[in-house]
């Protein structure tokens, strides 16, 4: 696999040109903001809300979303995965030139065919592995959040440079840069979430109930799952030294356990139920029809979802457990 760092891009397809950040929300800010440091000329379009003001505060020249999209060269469609395909004939379209660039930090919709590219354009992916609140604070600190990179159309036959030369701009080529395609890019991230995720999910679940069950405080399942900070600090050791190599910080009798019992969960019923959610669900697009009727009927069936999530037993047991690891951090920082 192809990785790309900084001496592979160039901040020159930049000069002279201005960038949109259409959308400046958890991404749009950090890279407005690091392009802007990289000394690109960025402007900003946003409707009417609270990202608007926050982009006028950080000193961007702000435009309605057609406005800024007419006036550049680089157009960053950073507007929520679900909107683009609702402003796009109307705000964004008509605002495309011949020969601009159009930035993507998700493949989504480009990968699933939900909005209609012109094809004298170039088509790009920068997608950060981090949230953009990261993306900005690795920048400030001289380092860079990884990324995957993408040419999806190349009309001017400079669509890598330019795809580099954001890489660059926002810092990514300072962590690592990784060539992938919008598609691979789309599915991951939906892998993630409908198979990683909802697994997790489900087997939290599950052990809080086993746990309550075979006589365990309701307390003291949420803390030893995750309230304790104690997860997150493993899955931060597994990205710095590896999946298993992390295992040396904990006890061998954590070792042996884990090592001995892990197999025993490895059910061909699970696996095939994973294989299900990617090929069936993700690979075949029938999640993004779903997800697309979902949205278009007013999602009611995820707010049902989600108040049904926040009145199960667990969420009721943190309700006393987060409020004491909070107190215990501020605590801590003080």
């Amino acid at each position: 696999m192809k990785i790309y760092t900084d001496s592979d891009a160039s901040l020159t397809p930049l000069a002279g040109k201005t960038v949109a950040i259409l959308g400046y929300g958890n991404q749009g800010r950090a890279q407005a903001l690091n392009l802007r440091d990289s000394g690109a000329n960025v402007i900003v379009g946003n409707r009417q809300d609270a990202y608007l003001a926050q982009a006028q505060q950080d000193g961007f020249f702000t435009y309605p979303i057609l406005e800024a999209a007419t006036k550049a060269d680089f157009l960053f469609i950073l507007t929520t995965d679900e909107s683009q395909p609702v402003i796009w004939a109307e705000q964004i379209a008509p605002g495309i030139a011949a020969g601009n660039t159009l930035v993507w930090a998700s493949g989504y919709n480009v990968a699933y065919g939900l909005i209609t590219l012109p094809p004298n354009v170039d088509v790009v992916l920068v997608a950060p592995r981090m949230p953009g609140s990261l993306v900005r604070t690795l920048f400030e600190g001289g380092k860079g959040a990884v990324a995957q990179v993408a040419v999806h159309q190349d009309a001017s036959g400079q669509a890598e440079a330019r795809m580099m030369a954001i890489a660059k701009g926002i810092g990514a080529t300072r962590g690592g840069v990784f060539a992938s395609s919008f598609r691979e890019e789309a599915e991951l991230d939906l892998f993630a979430e409908q198979v990683v995720w909802a697994g997790l999910v489900a087997w939290f679940e599950e052990c809080f109930k086993l746990g309550v069950e075979q006589g365990f405080s309701p307390e003291l399942m949420v803390l030893e799952l995750y309230a304790s900070g104690e997860a997150s600090q493993i899955l931060g050791l597994m990205a710095r030294n590896g999946f298993y190599k992390q295992m040396t910080h904990h006890s061998t009798t954590s070792q042996y356990g884990t090592l001995t019992r892990a197999p025993r969960f490895k059910l061909p019923e699970i696996y095939a139920r994973m294989t299900e959610n990617l090929v069936k669900d993700i690979k075949s697009g029938a999640f993004v029809a779903e997800w697309s009727q979902e949205q278009a009927t007013g999602s009611q069936r995820l707010e049902q979802l989600r108040a049904a999530a926040m009145a199960n037993s667990m969420s009721q047991a943190e309700a006393v457990v987060i409020p004491v690891i909070q107190a215990a951090m501020s605590a801590t920082e003080e």
